[in-house]
C-alpha cells in the first residue's frame, strides 16, 4: 500500500523557498518604504535619507538597491502608499464607514472632510502628493502615480453622479466627455476643497473653527449641484403634516 498524500519533491521544496524568500523580499521592502514615510513625515522630503534607512534596517546603503531601485523608485513608493492611504480613507466615507450611510449629500459631505482630515493629519505627505516638492524627481511613465491619483477622485465622482440622477456612474472618462461649463460647476467643490485644505495644513487659514467654517461653505457649494428642482430635504424646519397638526 502507498502512503496516501503528497510526497516533498526537491522542486516542491525550492518553491517553497522562492516563496519564503519573496515573502521575506517584500516585508523588508515595505520596512523600508515604511521608514522613508516616517521619515517624512517628521522632516519632509529633505529628511528622507538613503544612508538612515539603511542603517536603520542594519544594512550598507548599497545593499538597499537590492529591494528599492534608487531614491527616484523610493519617492515613487511612498507616493503611491500616500495616495492610497488617502484614496481608502475618502472611500471609507463615501461609503458611510460600514453605516447606512445616510443621504447621499451626507457621504458627500463625510468624503469631502475625511479628505481634510487625512490632509491635516499627514500634512508632509499631504504635500508631498500634490505638489512637487522633489528637484529631479520625474514620475515613473507607466502612470502607476496617475492612476493612484485617479482613485482618490473616483468617489467623488461617483457620488456627485449619485447626487444628479445620472442614469450611468460619473467616472473621470464621463467627467472628461462633459461640457467644460458643466465640468467646471461640477468640479467646484473639490476645487475649494483642494484650496481651503492646502492653505490650512500650510498655516494660511487662521480662521478659527476650520473645520466648521468648511463645512458650511462645502454645504453651499454642493447645493449648487443638485439638479434644477431638486432641493436638499429640510431637517430643522416643520412638515406640512406636522404644520397641519400644528394648527
Amino acid at each position: 500500500m502507498g502512503t496516501v498524500g503528497h510526497t516533498m519533491t526537491g522542486d516542491d521544496d525550492a518553491t517553497d523557498q522562492l516563496n519564503r524568500r519573496e515573502r521575506l523580499r517584500r516585508e523588508l521592502t515595505g520596512e523600508i518604504v515604511a521608514i522613508g514615510r516616517r521619515q517624512l513625515a517628521e522632516g519632509g522630503p529633505s529628511a528622507v535619507s538613503w544612508r538612515g534607512i539603511a542603517k536603520e534596517v542594519g544594512m550598507n546603503p548599497a545593499s538597499l538597491y537590492t529591494y528599492v531601485d534608487g531614491i527616484d523608485d523610493l519617492f515613487t513608493r511612498i507616493l503611491l502608499d500616500s495616495f492610497g492611504d488617502l484614496a481608502a480613507h475618502v472611500a471609507a466615507a463615501a461609503e458611510g464607514d460600514g453605516t447606512d450611510g445616510g443621504s447621499i449629500e451626507d457621504r458627500l459631505l463625510a468624503t469631502c472632510l475625511a479628505y481634510r482630515a487625512w490632509a491635516v493629519a499627514n500634512p508632509q505627505q499631504f504635500n508631498l502628493i500634490f505638489t512637487d516638492q522633489i528637484p529631479g524627481y520625474a514620475a515613473p511613465p507607466d502612470g502607476l502615480t496617475v492612476e493612484a491619483e485617479m482613485a482618490v477622485g473616483a468617489p467623488f465622482l461617483r457620488l456627485v453622479g449619485e447626487l444628479q440622477g445620472r442614469a450611468a456612474p460619473l467616472d473621470v472618462m464621463a467627467f472628461l466627455d462633459l461640457p467644460v461649463a458643466e465640468r467646471s460647476r461640477l468640479f467646484a467643490p473639490f476645487a475649494a476643497l483642494h484650496g481651503f485644505v492646502s492653505l490650512e495644513i500650510n498655516n494660511h487659514a487662521p480662521f478659527g473653527d476650520n473645520a466648521e467654517m468648511l463645512r458650511l461653505h462645502l454645504l453651499a457649494l454642493l447645493d449648487s449641484l443638485r439638479p434644477a428642482g431638486l432641493d436638499r430635504a429640510p431637517t430643522d424646519t416643520p412638515t406640512d403634516s406636522e404644520e397641519e397638526h400644528g394648527r
